[in-house]
């Protein structure tokens, strides 16, 4: 086998790195404000491992980047943390951060494991699965221990197993007698509602410190935008007789100072809302029942307008950094004219 690791980067493999050094940075920046005041011994060493993984994925990313010439990514810095802020989350509220990034680090890991080429990114990648995998465990088996964890719906088994006999199964106000939901239309429901409870949650806290007149009016905004996510899948549930996950809004201090700039404040909420949108389009590819796809589309539609604003205001602020481009050819061939 020749030496593929001598190989140049490819743009899958430059983006998959690009993108995990810009999350770590943020997330080093917000678990910073937490450990310095998370109380529970447990909690604060599930932290630390995030912390430790988190410095090792950067320095391996510098050396991948510098190898090929690539500039190392600006992210977030110190510049964009304040120390000694007060207090703005609960404990309670911390693990459950933490678990719920775990779980996009699962995903974008094995994304990237199945884009990229060069035999030593693939490793580091299958690494970065691995040990995402494991603090996505570790904080679920906590949640649990603490009663903090809310399982998913319960449903009886069936008689045995079948096919769908007719056209009914499709049916869900359109036409037709509505059909009770599928294990698997649950689990993207009740997923996606989780989701939404913790965004929510953090753009509620977002838009009560954030500095900016212009930030605050945007973090207003997706407020709404998520509040009507989370009450259109919690009436989904409750019409078909299942329960819902709580919501986290009471998780959050009283405090009005920010230990974050603006700029990670908004770097933070357009990542949830992306990766919402991601996972309202699986929910209804997954979701044969025609109502649901009239609330996916209107989930996904409300991100997109929220999202359409969000870009605006980071390139007016100079907060978007821009990834490596391709080269543009007609730009270098008239150039030279």
């Amino acid at each position: 086998m020749d030496n593929i690791s001598n190989a140049k980067l490819t743009s899958a493999e430059i983006a998959a790195l690009w993108i995990q050094y810009m999350s770590e940075t943020s997330s080093i920046c917000i678990h910073k404000h937490m450990m310095e005041h998370i109380e529970d011994v447990d909690i604060r060493g599930v932290f630390e491992y995030a912390m430790s993984l988190s410095t090792n994925h950067l320095g391996q990313i510098k050396e991948f980047l510098k190898s090929e010439g690539f500039p190392i990514p600006i992210g977030f810095t110190d510049n964009d943390y304040i120390s000694n802020s007060p207090w703005l989350y609960s404990d309670v509220f911390c693990l459950n951060y933490l678990n719920i990034m775990s779980l996009h680090g699962c995903n974008g890991y094995s994304g990237a494991i199945t884009t990229c080429t060069r035999l030593d990114i693939r490793n580091y990648f299958t690494d970065c699965i691995s040990t995402a995998v494991e603090l996505c465990n570790q904080t679920k088996n906590m949640l649990l221990e603490k009663g903090l964890y809310y399982r998913p719906p319960l449903i009886n088994p069936p008689d045995r197993a079948d096919y769908v006999e007719d056209y009914n199964y499709l049916a869900g106000g359109w036409f037709g007698k509505k059909r009770a939901l599928s294990c698997i239309e649950i689990t993207d429901i009740y997923f996606n509602l989780k989701k939404s409870i913790f965004a929510k949650a953090f753009v509620v806290s977002a838009y009560q410190i954030a500095k900016s007149d212009e930030v605050k009016s945007f973090l207003n905004k997706a407020v709404n935008t998520k509040e009507e996510h989370v009450k259109m899948f919690f009436e989904t549930l409750l019409s078909e007789n299942l329960p819902s996950p709580p919501i986290f809004d009471a998780e959050i201090t009283d405090s009005t100072i920010s230990p974050f700039s603006d700029k990670l404040l908004m770097f933070q909420v357009g990542f949830l809302f992306t990766t919402a949108m991601v996972y309202y389009g699986t929910g209804w590819a997954s979701s044969p029942r025609h109502d649901l796809s009239p609330k996916y589309m209107m989930a996904i539609m409300g991100d997109l307008k929220i999202g359409n604003d969000w870009i605006h205001i980071m390139i007016k602020n100079r907060w978007l950094e821009q990834p490596p481009l391709a080269e543009d050819r007609s730009k270098l061939a008239n150039s030279k004219k």
